[in-house]
């Protein structure tokens, strides 16, 4: 198993159309974000990357909500995305679409997101599957700076358990290289995104920060007020008259 943490230099991804069938897997994207996001609650949406500051989310119930990545434009925040100038437990929800497969220490990446997330804060993720047909053809360029680090989704789940995240919704989606052309395409597509989903190309997760409450123990039933005093009793003897 490769090492998350790497020294070699990636070229960030800055637009969908620099994916490959980008335009189409951004609109995909679009309607599982829009559908997981429904439901949301909160103060502060928090949007990593360029990715995902290109994602629409009008139907948040969440108004604040804040674009952040290193540069461009329409960026209301330009941070490094491994140390967010966040206080602790500040944001309600964080969607980071492919940020994963172009970040040198995915680790430290989660570690600051588990930070800022509040107790029950949600987690919106998605990126490419290494068992799938898009997986096989990066093998072909590894060293390639534009090639995607491709991290299985089990490994990625496990990474989120570690850090005390509940996934509460999974699904594949993308199961053809090329854009699905025709009724035949088509129903190829769905077919593979239903019946054999491990293959699909991109992966989404939804996951949520769980953190249990420390409880007081109860102490066992003891009377408000002492009922017997420590001090040794006293007692009266009573002499009787000799009749």
């Amino acid at each position: 198993m490769k090492t998350a943490k790497t020294s070699r230099t990636l070229t960030p991804i800055t637009d969908w159309l620099q994916l490959s069938n980008g335009q189409r897997l951004q609109a995909q994207t679009q309607d599982l974000v829009k559908d997981a996001i429904a439901h949301c609650f909160g103060y502060h949406l928090l949007k990593l990357g360029h990715l995902s500051t290109q994602l629409k989310t009008d139907n948040c119930p969440i108004r604040h909500q804040i674009n952040c990545a290193e540069d461009g434009e329409d960026i209301g925040l330009q941070s490094d995305l491994q140390h967010l100038p966040f206080q602790n437990a500040t944001i309600d929800l964080c969607i980071l679409v492919h940020e994963l497969d172009f970040s040198s220490d995915p680790h430290q990446l989660l570690r600051e997101i588990d930070r800022i997330l509040t107790l029950d804060g949600t987690l919106i993720i998605s990126g490419y599957n290494p068992y799938s047909f898009f997986g096989c053809r990066t093998l072909l360029t590894p060293n390639d700076q534009h090639t995607a680090r491709l991290f299985s989704p089990n490994r990625v789940i496990d990474w989120l358990h570690l850090l005390g995240f509940e996934i509460k919704e999974k699904q594949y989606f993308d199961c053809l290289l090329a854009q699905p052309k025709g009724p035949i395409l088509a129903h190829l597509g769905n077919f593979g995104r239903r019946y054999l989903p491990f293959f699909c190309s991109v992966y989404f997760m939804v996951a949520k920060k769980q953190t249990t409450p420390m409880t007081p123990i109860k102490l066992g039933f003891e009377f408000k007020r002492r009922i017997i005093n420590n001090q040794p009793v006293t007692t009266k003897q009573s002499h009787s008259k000799n009749t």
